[in-house]
């Protein structure tokens, strides 16, 4: 049976390709899926035997403590530029956010103000 071995949503393209090239190199065949036209399937990399499989995460997971050792903290410019792309690539589920963040911060502070 398949076993997914890395999921591919809100991954930047230059981190997949190295996931993929990363399999490649080790000779661990994989496959991959699409989230689909309306992003509600399970985007990603597939490996179909198993002890391929338990490869295959040994080896992304080593890839990605040693992604996490070498990034530096984003600024305050830049994480905003980053949510600014990420509203534009999906609205919806960005104005829902601000949504719900503002109807929680509002029923955690209005018992607040009636004391005022």
């Amino acid at each position: 049976m398949a076993a997914l071995v890395f999921r591919l949503k809100y991954v930047p393209d230059e981190e997949a390709d190295d996931i993929r090239q990363l399999l490649f190199d080790n000779d661990i065949p994989f496959y991959e899926t699409s989230a689909g036209r309306w992003q509600i399937s399970l985007a990603g990399i597939w490996v179909k035997e198993k002890e391929q499989a338990k490869a295959a995460l040994a080896l992304i997971r080593e890839d990605q403590a040693k992604r996490v050792t070498d990034r530096k903290p984003p600024t305050p410019w830049e994480w905003l530029v980053g949510y600014v792309q990420y509203a534009r690539q999906n609205p919806v589920e960005s104005l829902f956010t601000l949504f719900a963040i503002l109807i929680i911060l509002s029923v955690s502070v209005l018992p607040f103000l009636a004391w005022l």
